[in-house]
């Protein structure tokens, strides 16, 4: 029995742990400041510029949201849909924002794996994604 309960013990501090870390680190982190370009392209076309800061390594939802680009509604949802009033609905409309690098590369992962570095410009493009039905 007490091996059972100190088992149990452990498990609910490891998730507590676990939860209490996640998804806070633009909010928590007060580390050296980085600086990066964001480029949106809209769904017509047009292109908006950002010069962001942010703590150094933060992921890309993280560096969206020390900018302001996005809220905390943002912040806290699945997909990026509304940046700085720019929206790609993927539920709605079937596009999201596709992130690429200087090169025009597809940058894989979500917001949250993309750590953005000191100095980088990442373009988010409007993107339709594919119908594969």
């Amino acid at each position: 029995m007490k091996k059972t309960l100190t088992a149990v013990l452990a498990l609910v501090l490891c998730l507590s742990m676990l939860i209490g870390c996640s998804g806070t680190a633009a909010k928590t982190e007060g580390g050296d400041k980085a600086t990066a370009k964001i480029i949106l392209i809209d769904k017509e076309g047009q292109q908006y510029t950002y010069d962001i800061e942010f703590a150094e390594g933060s992921s890309l939802r993280d560096a969206l949201y020390e900018a302001k680009l996005i809220d905390e509604d943002e912040y806290s949802a699945m997909f990026v849909q509304n940046i700085d009033g720019h929206i790609a609905n993927v539920l709605e409309d079937g596009c999201t924002w596709m992130p690429l690098d200087e090169n025009g590369k597809q940058i894989m992962g979500t917001f949250d794996d993309i750590i953005v570095a000191n100095g980088q410009t990442i373009t988010l493009q409007y993107y339709i994604v594919p119908d594969f039905d």
